[in-house]
């Protein structure tokens, strides 16, 4: 197996990781806003490149649009954004990854269906879908 990382935008750092084996490829980005370059943290480009052609990418999606006009800065990212990148760097399928802890199972539930509606008008077969505890996938 190799395993790659990557540093990530957020207050204080972090870091991603790119995972490896046997032609499969699964990304890992939490705590990573793509829309504002922290210290240490890179270019949206720069995650594309690094989650393109992933079999699996987990994004950060913590919030809306909305709450984003309050929490710009706080290194989390919006749901659409990281459907953005998964799109983008054509992945084949997308967990939404680190929820706001306020938002309900049916909340999260209308997010995700918001993004398989939005890969389908993109004529993409893009599986969405929202992670959670103890959740098993195989590649």
């Amino acid at each position: 197996m190799m395993i790659i990382p990557i540093f990530l935008s957020h207050p204080g750092q972090g870091i991603g990781f790119k995972f490896v084996e046997d032609d499969k490829c699964f990304v890992f980005l939490t705590d990573n806003e793509l829309t504002f370059k922290h210290l240490g943290g890179l270019d949206y480009y720069d995650y594309l490149d690094f989650a393109s052609n992933a079999d699996l990418l987990f994004h950060d999606a913590e919030y809306t649009e909305e709450e984003y006009k309050q929490t710009k800065t706080w290194g989390h990212s919006v749901y659409t954004d990281a459907l953005k990148l998964a799109l983008e760097a054509r992945a084949r399928r997308f967990g939404l990854f680190h929820h706001n802890q306020e938002r309900t199972d049916l909340a999260i539930d209308i997010l995700v269906q918001h993004c398989i509606d939005v890969a389908g008008k993109n004529d993409t077969r893009l599986d969405c879908f929202g992670v959670c505890e103890e959740m098993e996938i195989k590649l």
